[in-house]
């Protein structure tokens, strides 16, 4: 991905080097893959590759019962094998790729104790919970140090092409992610990403398929070998995927609601040598709907567009 972005995944100047999104099929903490095989394959100007990931980790115990107890909870085992495949061509100065992936059990974690302002329901730090029901009586597991979890199962599709001269380099790609409800739940008790248990899990927060398309595109042109102008464009839209399906002031205002953000940046990096480099750049963004929920905005005014100027300066040097 980072190959096909014109910024090369700048935290200053790239959404998608700073934001996470497009990795791990729409959640960023299952970008890195544990217990995996990888196969790759280059023929003349074509390459290949594929990638597996084996179930691994417990699954918890789980109980679709709003009364539940210890003894109610039954032990679920793990799904959350994951496979990608990759199809690329290098043609003279012509690159592209075409890549899938799927991963079940997706976990998007939460902390426990910023759930209660987080989310509408009453999400507890101190007592296990599973689709935001409480347990009855002794919790499974012990809260301390724990994580709440969001379960999906994650697919997406990427494709992107880059033009690439010794001076001028164009880019351009679009991703398509869409994210249901986990077809095998994990349950209290389920390992995440190294190592932490889940305390409180949710297998059903989609009330309908959620959708995510995100396209970009830049240039790049380099003068003298030395300095690099950048300009980048990047878009991200999401449907409605949480109920009330109407986001207005009366139904309910919430991250689930559609919702588009739109970021541009233009800078200028100049290499005074190989580890060394100074650059100046400005990035503006804006958001609506529900990707605007993070941003502060006037009371009644909930779809107001909202938008973000942000000039850097800096330099690097590269050990």
């Amino acid at each position: 991905m980072l190959v096909y972005d014109p910024a090369n995944g700048s935290y200053a100047f790239s959404y998608i080097g700073y934001n996470g999104t497009m990795a791990g099929g729409g959640d960023t903490e299952d970008s890195r893959w544990d217990d995996a095989l990888k196969y790759r394959l280059t023929f003349g100007p074509a390459h290949f590759g594929a990638m597996y990931k084996f179930a691994d980790g417990s699954a918890g115990c789980y109980s679709p019962s709003a009364g539940w107890t210890a003894a109610t909870c039954t032990a679920e085992q793990a799904h959350n094998n994951a496979y990608g495949f990759d199809g690329g061509l290098k043609a003279g100065k012509l690159f592209a790729d075409v890549v899938f992936q799927h991963y079940n059990q997706a976990i998007s974690v939460l902390n426990p104790l910023l759930g209660a302002q987080s989310l509408t329901q009453p999400y507890q730090s101190t007592t296990d919970s599973i689709n935001t029901n409480q347990i009855t009586g002794a919790n499974v597991v012990n809260p301390s140090n724990t994580l709440y979890g969001i379960v999906t199962d994650n697919s997406a599709i990427m494709g992107a092409a880059k033009y690439s001269s010794q001076e001028f380099k164009v880019y351009g790609g679009y991703e398509y992610i869409w994210q249901n409800n986990p077809s095998n739940p994990l349950g209290v008790g389920a390992s995440d990403q190294g190592g932490y248990i889940l305390s409180g899990v949710e297998d059903n927060n989609l009330d309908s398929e959620k959708l995510v398309q995100i396209w970009w595109t830049g240039a790049k042109y380099t003068l003298k070998k030395q300095t690099d102008f950048t300009v980048a464009w990047y878009e991200q839209r999401q449907n409605d995927f949480r109920v009330p399906s109407a986001c207005n002031a009366t139904a309910g205002f919430r991250a689930s609601c559609a919702g588009s953000l739109n970021e541009g940046s233009f800078y200028i990096d100049h290499h005074f040598s190989k580890r060394f480099d100074s650059f100046l750049g400005i990035a503006y963004s804006y958001v609506r709907g529900g990707m605007d929920i993070a941003i502060p905005h006037g009371p009644g005014v909930p779809f107001k567009s909202d938008n973000n100027l942000a000039p850097t300066i800096g330099s690097r040097f590269a050990f």
